[in-house]
């Protein structure tokens, strides 16, 4: 077993985009009860190392169904498939639950039912990942509403209704997200025998939903910005989001779809895009 191949299967350069719904979750919380001091920091360090062992099981198992898999977004290309990726990926995936569990009760649940998810999209037999509703459903239901709950639970407040609006803006973006990474995949997805959206409408078509969901994503901050519910500093964050667009015009010139190079550039504007909103919101409440 290679432990290089392993590393690059579990595609660290995206670590960032993989602790941005917990991080995310835990952050909200203190903005939104106004807590003065962090609520267990060890907590949320563990359930922080307790998605990164489960973003990477889902992704070895996602890597043996797949095959050569090189062209995903921050994949890189590994010759041969390690032998016993199914084991790791099984492995890392009880290995992350337990020590979510370590971290909080329902950050556990909440990584519980995303290792199911994982093995659901990625399973030979149920292969969720070539489904057009299931694929993007499992995407939003963990990368967004789990992983954004879980992040939330380790402050363990009450929930509130601007932590709904959040999580649904949260997994919105992962909506869109999830249709890019697929943007650029039709010849592959086609060659495995998927019925993604890519595969049946065609790139362009890809794109333009990536592009409604991150914008309604964008344009749901903004109308909690108008409302109050956000403070309207926040809405300077939509500078760093005009260069997402750039990125996204581009991309939808290209032909065929573009490349993984468009994907890592639109995702990587997105994400600073996140971060500035994030950092906004908390000088916000620290000069509030």
């Amino acid at each position: 077993m290679s432990l290089a191949s392993l590393v690059r299967l579990a595609r660290p350069r995206g670590t960032a985009l993989v602790l941005l719904g917990p991080l995310t979750g835990y952050g909200f919380a203190h903005w939104d009860l106004e807590l003065e001091d962090a609520r267990r920091p060890l907590a949320i360090a563990i359930a922080s190392v307790a998605w990164i062992l489960l973003s990477a099981g889902s992704l070895w198992l996602n890597a043996d169904l797949d095959g050569d898999e090189g062209g995903a977004l921050f994949a890189s290309r590994v010759a041969k498939r390690p032998k016993g990726l199914v084991a790791f990926g099984y492995g890392a995936l009880v290995a992350a639950t337990a020590v979510a569990f370590a971290a909080d009760a329902r950050a556990g649940a909440a990584c519980a039912a995303c290792s199911v998810l994982a093995v659901l999209y990625s399973h030979p037999r149920t292969k969720w990942k070539a489904h057009p509703f299931f694929g993007p459903a499992v995407n939003v239901a963990g990368y967004g509403v789990l992983s954004f709950l879980a992040g939330w639970s380790v402050a363990r407040v009450p929930m509130t209704a601007r932590a709904i609006a959040a999580t649904i803006i949260v997994s919105t973006f992962v909506l869109g997200m999830c249709f890019a990474a697929q943007a650029y995949q039709r010849d592959d997805d086609a060659r495995r025998g998927y019925h993604t959206l890519v595969v049946s409408r065609g790139p362009a078509a890809c794109l333009r939903v990536a592009t409604a969901c991150t914008r309604a994503s964008v344009m749901g901050v903004a109308a909690m910005c108008a409302l109050g519910a956000f403070p309207r500093v926040v809405l300077l964050g939509l500078v760093p989001y005009a260069l997402a667009e750039i990125a996204m015009a581009r991309w939808r010139r290209a032909p065929d779809g573009g490349s993984p190079a468009h994907a890592v550039s639109f995702a990587l504007r997105m994400l600073a895009t996140a971060c500035t909103l994030v950092a906004l919101a908390t000088f916000d409440a620290m000069v509030g």
